[in-house]
């Protein structure tokens, strides 16, 4: 039984040769370290002909993090069987796990090099017409298949004891609902911003809402969730996509997955004016995001209630009527959980790398702004949302000047 190493780049030319017969036996491998990860690393493994494999081992650390994020290695064997769990029930829209190895934490994933990340994409105006159906399917069909819908109590409640992922879960709380509410040292924040952000951070109202949105992802464990499904989770194409990156899954709200989909679209929304060439373009992608936010929803709406008719297991939950009720309850978890994205991507640990492009100050300043004012409405209005035009119709509409 190997004990843990940390993988150098022959390490994993080894790891990923050994546990794929991809390569061939004449194979000349090289390994290269890419990405900016603080609590993994990655490698891709290629061979002379450009066929590749990514090795993505855990480290026992988080570099450059607070220490009040300790990590255990097992969140390494969590993150491979989240990705096969949602694999199974959507194989044509997860990274496919190859192998995975318990001692060394590293799993041997396919290699999505010929997709595009997907925050690069939309920061470059591109655009994916079935990216809003895709999702909606993701998280329909993930969702279902591990909630009160297909499980019964007993296979439940193992489940949640198989993805017990309290370190990982943490940080995601620390960083969706707690630091960006407070005037925390990992803050990062531009100095003009201060004003706004600290009549975010003396908000009693709004903190009562966050303190609400905390409690329900704490206590409300619906489903097993993916638990950072934003734009920098998935990769796609024009017609294909792949979710990524499933360390901090556990079980949480039906409607944190689709909020923070549905909060990065609005961000992206809001930067559109100010990476965009000319006006013309920005109205363009805004119009997209726009669209994709929308069709996601009526695809959620439509498919969820679709596979609760056809395999709902438990006739209390075959109910029409808790059912409709259930989608309901999700949309407004959705609309808090987009608030709380918007807000952590502008005021943050790791706010959106895309507002350092933006050369004008006043404009970064406006583009913030404009999402931490929609942020903040959609959190202290989100139990209140009744319909998905309710709320596009607070996104923001104007060019910066």
């Amino acid at each position: 039984m190997p004990q843990y190493r940390r993988f150098t780049a022959e390490d994993a030319i080894q790891f990923a040769n050994q546990h794929s017969e991809l390569f061939g036996e004449h194979s000349k491998l090289t390994a290269v370290s890419f990405g900016d990860n603080h609590m993994n690393q990655v490698f891709r493994v290629k061979n002379q002909f450009n066929t590749s494999l990514i090795v993505k081992q855990a480290l026992p650390f988080a570099r450059g993090l607070s220490d009040r994020w300790p990590l255990t290695l097992d969140r390494s064997r969590i993150e491979a069987q989240a990705l096969q769990t949602f694999g199974k029930a959507a194989p044509l829209l997860v990274v496919e796990v190859l192998h995975y190895d318990v001692d060394l934490a590293a799993m041997l994933l396919e290699d999505l090099d010929h997709l595009t990340l997907l925050s690069t994409a939309l920061t470059e105006g591109r655009q994916f017409q079935q990216l809003g159906t895709q999702l909606a399917e993701f998280i329909v069909t993930a969702g279902f298949a591990n909630s009160d819908f297909s499980l019964d109590l007993p296979a439940k409640k193992s489940r949640q004891i198989q993805f017990l992922n309290p370190e990982p879960l943490q940080i995601s709380e620390d960083l969706l609902f707690n630091d960006p509410f407070s005037n925390n040292e990992r803050n990062q924040i531009d100095a003009s911003l201060y004003p706004l952000a600290q009549h975010i951070w003396l908000d009693e109202q709004l903190q009562a809402k966050v303190a609400a949105l905390a409690a329900n992802f704490r206590s409300k464990p619906q489903t097993l969730v993916h638990g950072d499904l934003n734009s920098s989770s998935i990769f796609a194409t024009a017609d294909q996509l792949k979710v990524i990156d499933a360390e901090f899954t556990g079980f949480g709200p039906f409607g944190l997955d689709a909020g923070l989909f549905v909060g990065s679209l609005m961000f992206h929304y809001c930067l559109a004016p100010a990476l965009q060439p000319d006006q013309s373009k920005a109205k363009d992608q805004q119009n997209y995001l726009h669209n994709q936010i929308k069709l996601f929803w009526q695809q959620f709406v439509q498919q969820f209630l679709q596979i609760c008719r056809q395999q709902c297991r438990d006739p209390l939950f075959g109910n029409e009527l808790y059912q409709q009720q259930f989608v309901a309850d999700v949309l407004r978890d959705l609309t808090g959980y987009a608030g709380c994205e918007l807000i952590r991507q502008v005021i943050g640990t790791f706010r959106s790398p895309a507002l350092g492009t933006i050369k004008s100050p006043a404009v970064r300043l406006q583009i913030s702004q404009h999402a931490l004012t929609l942020g903040q409405r959609l959190i202290l209005q989100h139990q209140q949302m009744s319909s998905i035009d309710q709320l596009l119709s607070w996104l923001p509409t104007g060019s910066p000047q």
